[in-house]
């Protein structure tokens, strides 16, 4: 299942009902956000502040000069600063600027499929520490929690809610 849509509907299906996910017992200090509440807040941070390109939404430390001069950071009184990245390498050395090890920065490329290609994602750290991933998806809420899937059309993510 080498598709990043097929990969992201999987991981959709497989956690339906769960807010949060710690998608490699090897790192624990990084979560992937389903949560309704947080998928919705990115959807709309996407459209107010990027562009199509943007395939990262950062929650960084500082709002000016060069992306890779800042941290992330909380994602309360941060900075949401949109990133695009071409490759896994870009976003790779991106994230290394931005101070995450190498051990959760492979884990995240990993285990967020489409990261740093078709499907955007949102990275922040959490009040504790720890790294929380969430898929930034162009879609309504599902108000009848039906199950959820993405589908893109060029670089447009959309929920499809099921006949």
């Amino acid at each position: 299942m080498s598709d990043p849509l097929s990969q992201l509907n999987a991981l959709l299906d497989s956690n339906q009902g769960q807010d949060e996910v710690i998608p490699d017992a090897n790192q624990p200090g990084f979560r992937i956000s389903l949560n309704p509440h947080n998928l919705e807040l990115w959807r709309l941070e996407h459209r107010q502040i990027a562009s199509k390109e943007a395939n990262l939404l950062l929650a960084c430390l500082s709002s000016t000069g060069p992306l890779e001069d800042t941290r992330l950071g909380w994602v309360v009184g941060a900075a949401i600063r949109p990133a695009s990245v071409k490759n896994q390498d870009d976003c790779k050395v991106l994230l290394h600027a931005l101070g995450l090890n190498p051990d959760l920065v492979n884990s995240v490329l990993l285990n967020c499929p489409g990261i740093a290609g078709k499907i955007a994602w949102a990275l922040y750290l959490e009040r504790h520490g720890h790294l929380v991933a969430t898929p930034v998806l162009d879609h309504e809420p599902n108000p009848n929690n039906n199950p959820r899937h993405a589908t893109a059309s060029t670089n447009d993510m959309k929920w499809l809610h099921p006949e």
